[in-house]
């Protein structure tokens, strides 16, 4: 694998991003699962977020191939902290060290990019895979929202996660 990421531009939405979002499987832990996606929807999300000084989509690719996706959000905060969130939508790179690759990308942004003090996620309690990433770059565990969040049916617990990028 030839990883990179870089900020995501409208000539690289395809079809197969958008079609990340119909596999059950991908959007399982996400409130992706209760919204619809287009490739034109897709398109304009893309070009909001070029456009938008708060936030960085980056798309994760191996070599050309769009694999995932990461996003730094609140980088205009006077807290200077900012969320972020990510998916793996091409599942045959999932376990693989993709997600920390990209996390661990965001960090050295977050810090000499951007100036942050600090980074935050969260995820829904099933997700063992992506509090395994977080906890891999650093983050703790800051709390649980006992069933904050409807996935799946059923209301489930929320792991809220930080990250103090200074000393």
């Amino acid at each position: 694998m030839k990883l990179i990421i870089s900020i995501l531009q409208v000539e690289q939405v395809t079809q197969s991003y958008v079609d990340w979002f119909s596999n059950k499987e991908i959007v399982r832990y996400s409130d992706n699962q209760y919204r619809t996606f287009s490739f034109d929807g897709q398109c304009s999300y893309v070009e909001g977020c070029l456009q938008n000084d708060d936030v960085n989509l980056y798309g994760i690719f191996d070599d050309n191939t769009h694999i995932g996706n990461i996003t730094i959000s609140g980088l205009t905060s006077h807290h200077r902290k900012a969320e972020i969130a990510y998916v793996i939508g091409e599942a045959n790179y999932w376990g693989k060290g993709v997600a920390s690759f990209a996390v661990a990308n965001i960090i050295q942004k977050a810090k000499e990019e951007f100036n942050l003090n600090k980074l935050y996620a969260c995820h829904a309690s099933g997700n063992v895979r992506s509090g395994k990433v977080l906890k891999k770059n650093g983050f703790v565990i800051e709390g649980i929202r006992k069933k904050h969040a409807f996935i799946n049916g059923v209301f489930v617990d929320q792991i809220d996660y930080g990250l103090l990028l200074e000393g």
